[in-house]
């Protein structure tokens, strides 16, 4: 077929169905489609466990305790940046 034109073919038996493309079948323009039969969509969306959607809970928590650790040593800096060391550390400017 020219450019840009497409073709449709509605399959009535299961299993696999070979083709070829005519002008370049001896160059090996082959290919195969698999018909199966068709499955029933639920019907929309809706709470998933987990597991049926391919992520193990295991990653989850690891970005939380990821975020969490973030977040905490941001406090952390800002509460040494903004209070400074200890006056029992240091030099607490006593004179030498």
């Amino acid at each position: 077929m020219p450019g840009g034109e497409s073709y449709e073919h509605t399959f009535d038996t299961l299993g696999t169905h070979e083709y070829f493309c005519i002008p370049h079948e001896s160059v090996g323009m082959i290919g195969s489609i698999e018909v199966v039969e068709e499955i029933e969509a639920s019907g929309g969306g809706g709470e998933r466990e987990l597991h049926e959607i391919g992520a193990p809970i295991h990653p989850h928590w690891v970005g939380a305790a990821t975020i969490l650790m973030m977040f905490v040593s941001l406090v952390f800096t800002f509460y040494v940046l903004k209070y400074g060391e200890s006056p029992n550390t240091g030099n607490t400017g006593g004179g030498d």
